[in-house]
């Protein structure tokens, strides 16, 4: 005779065998229906409405970083003619006021910088790259947070233009230009973090800090980017096309700013390079 305690042990083994398995919900950005469910960064595009460069940064700089900008020289132009048009890279790129288009598919959020033409693409859930390599843009993972988009990128370029300080007295104005800020390399283990939210639904805030030991003594949080929806024909993505290094306007290493060079010059270098 079955013991009563065995019996009712072996009806619950039976019971819970024949419940149905429960699926692990994924994280949402997985599927298309989830586009239904994100908040709506994809109509239209957003137009910065803040200055590129940070105000009064106060985050103390490493000995290292603090050597070198007692060094720095003011800069007077963002050295977008030089050659082959090179990006100044993340974060500056993002923030040099032409609009940033979103675009969604499971598993990925794009995010089309019109300035350069650049696209960054966010890996929505996922994982850096074991070896990424480095880039101006950096390799970016992202996950929602709420209605937060929270994006995490790593490994860049050596070469990108990073904001370290402004000069003593300088950059305390709404608009930030290149000559009141000092400017200088990161570390290899660069980090920045972005909180990307919607204040209302025509009004993007975008929340930086930046992580690098090797130029600051702790996390560096940069000044808040507002950015404004255009919508209809206004929102459309446009082209934005750079000169080369043989256009008229190029920049000058040696006064650190874009100059612009006589056309005949040009005309006459350009058939030079044609004979060769």
């Amino acid at each position: 005779m079955t013991k009563p305690k065995t019996l009712l042990a072996a009806l619950l083994c039976s019971a819970m065998l024949a419940l149905p398995s429960v699926a692990t919900a994924e994280p949402i950005g997985s599927s298309w229906a989830d586009v239904t469910k994100l908040p709506d960064f994809f109509t239209g595009n957003w137009q910065s409405v803040t200055s590129f460069l940070d105000r009064e940064p106060k985050t103390p700089l490493t000995p290292k970083a603090k050597a070198y900008a007692d060094a720095f020289k003011p800069i007077e132009d963002i050295p977008f003619a030089g050659p082959n048009c090179k990006t100044p890279g993340m974060p500056t790129i993002q923030r040099l006021g032409s609009p940033l288009k979103f675009f969604y598919e499971p598993g990925m959020i794009a995010v089309y910088i019109e300035n350069s033409s650049m696209t960054r693409f966010l890996k929505l859930n996922g994982k850096h790259a074991e070896r990424p390599n480095p880039s101006y843009l950096g390799d970016s993972i992202a996950h929602y947070e709420g209605d937060t988009l929270v994006v995490e990128s790593i490994s860049f370029a050596d070469d990108i233009l990073f904001q370290y300080a402004n000069f003593p007295g300088k950059g305390t104005q709404r608009f930030v230009l290149p000559p009141e800020s000092i400017f200088g390399p990161h570390g290899p283990n660069l980090r920045m973090v972005e909180r990307m939210h919607l204040l209302d639904p025509d009004t993007l805030e975008i929340k930086l800090t930046i992580y690098d030991d090797t130029v600051w003594t702790e996390p560096y949080i940069a000044n808040t980017q507002i950015f404004k929806r255009n919508r209809g024909d206004a929102g459309l993505p446009a082209e934005w096309v750079c000169g080369s290094s043989a256009d008229p306007l190029e920049f000058d290493p040696k006064s650190n700013q874009s100059v612009m060079r006589d056309p005949a010059e040009v005309l006459k270098g350009l058939k030079q390079n044609e004979q060769k």
